[in-house]
């Protein structure tokens, strides 16, 4: 199972378009795919010509079909599509072969986002959902391309004052809040899959963390047994994203800051108020720690003017009116449970088996023992350090 690809390897600016397939991730037609899968490459995500085919029986636009890249994680490709200037939209399809188990499938994130829609929580509208894996290899829906840039590795044109970037650090939390807060209890119910049971989802980490063989890195079982023997005590779940983060914040082109989309749902559940709040502040870049591979904006660490992981906090506890005093716990696991999964990722690079992103995968020989380390950090544990024995 592959780990996340951080914000590094993700596409979240507005794409070159084209029609000219890559021959890698798109291809014309199921021919080259063919090819492809002759020469034990990867399945491409789109086929261009039976997807205009299927486009101009639908009356989907008119016109070559010109494509970008969005983003590409381990679970979901997304692409910019466009024909005449009037039609334009964004294309999301799940990755072939089997899918981690809390991942949902593509019709339940469709519902999800429709519901979020519904509360005017920044999940742009869908247009269509195609079941049928023949077009493309895989079920696919099509929702509304929404205009913004996301705050990884520039600030997006407009908000790079420090008034600004005050502003879209609150907006994030704010807006994490609100998704909180406007959900009702019977909704999330229906996107309850067991994450808010604590020492569960702990246990099945370290059960994952049991069947990592290639090297002895002491943290995973110091910081699995802390999290487990200090687990927090239950309350009422909310719906988390599973991977609220910069990276996944699309921001409005002029000033003051907005959010106009929240993209990345796939992981979303029902958990712990503190859970996307522990992901968002662990993996957020700043100068208090080292850099890890799972940095998921490095603008927040480079420019100045953005908030610290503590005034983040605050915004949090302020707009929810939740304490935060367990939040160390949440950021500890945050970084151990994605340290596990990249650790596997590690291990699977040195068997030659295939990675999502070669490079990536290799910058994991000394980023899981920095996860480690830093993940320590939040709780104050001793004994993990940044090297492997």
């Amino acid at each position: 199972m592959f780990g996340p690809i951080p914000a590094r390897c993700a596409e979240r600016r507005r794409p070159v378009l084209s029609p000219v397939p890559d021959g890698v991730t798109v291809v014309a037609s199921f021919e080259k795919a063919e090819r492809l899968r002759e020469r034990k490459k990867p399945d491409p995500l789109l086929i261009l010509e039976p997807l205009q085919e299927y486009f101009d029986e639908n009356g989907f636009g008119e016109g070559d079909l010109l494509w970008g890249r969005l983003g590409l994680q381990s679970t979901s490709g997304t692409f910019h599509l466009q024909r005449d200037e009037g039609f334009q939209v964004v294309l999301k399809r799940r990755l072939g072969g089997p899918q981690p188990s809390e991942v949902m499938d593509l019709q339940t994130e469709v519902e999800l986002l429709k519901m979020l829609r519904g509360h005017g929580l920044h999940s742009p509208e869908i247009l269509h959902e195609c079941n049928d894996p023949s077009i493309i290899g895989a079920p696919f829906y099509l929702s509304a391309f929404l205009p913004g840039e996301a705050a990884i590795k520039t600030v997006p044109k407009g908000l790079d004052s420090v008034e600004e970037k005050v502003g879209m650090s609150r907006r994030a939390i704010d807006d994490l809040a609100r998704i909180q807060v406007e959900i009702t209890p019977d909704e999330v119910k229906r996107f309850d899959r067991g994450g808010g049971e604590l020492r569960k989802i702990v246990l099945e980490s370290k059960r994952m963390a049991r069947q990592l063989k290639m090297r002895r890195i002491p943290g995973f079982e110091i910081l699995g047994e802390y999290l487990l023997e200090n687990s927090p005590e239950p309350r009422p779940s909310v719906i988390c994203h599973g991977r609220y983060a910069m990276q996944n914040l699309l921001f409005g082109p002029r000033p003051p800051a907005s959010i106009t989309g929240i993209f990345g749902w796939e992981r979303a559940t029902a958990s712990d108020p503190l859970m996307d709040l522990g992901y968002f502040t662990a993996t957020y870049a700043a100068k208090d720690l080292p850099e890890t591979p799972l940095d998921t904006a490095v603008v927040t660490r480079e420019e100045d003017g953005f908030l610290s992981r503590n005034e983040l906090s605050n915004v949090f506890r302020i707009a929810t009116h939740l304490e935060t005093h367990d939040l160390p716990w949440f950021q500890t696991f945050s970084l151990w449970r994605e340290a596990v999964r990249l650790e596997e990722m590690f291990e699977r690079l040195m068997n030659k088996e295939a990675v999502p992103n070669k490079a990536f995968a290799l910058s994991l020989r000394d980023g899981v023992p920095q996860i480690l380390a830093n993940a320590a950090h939040f709780s104050q544990v001793e004994g993990v350090e940044a090297i492997v024995n």
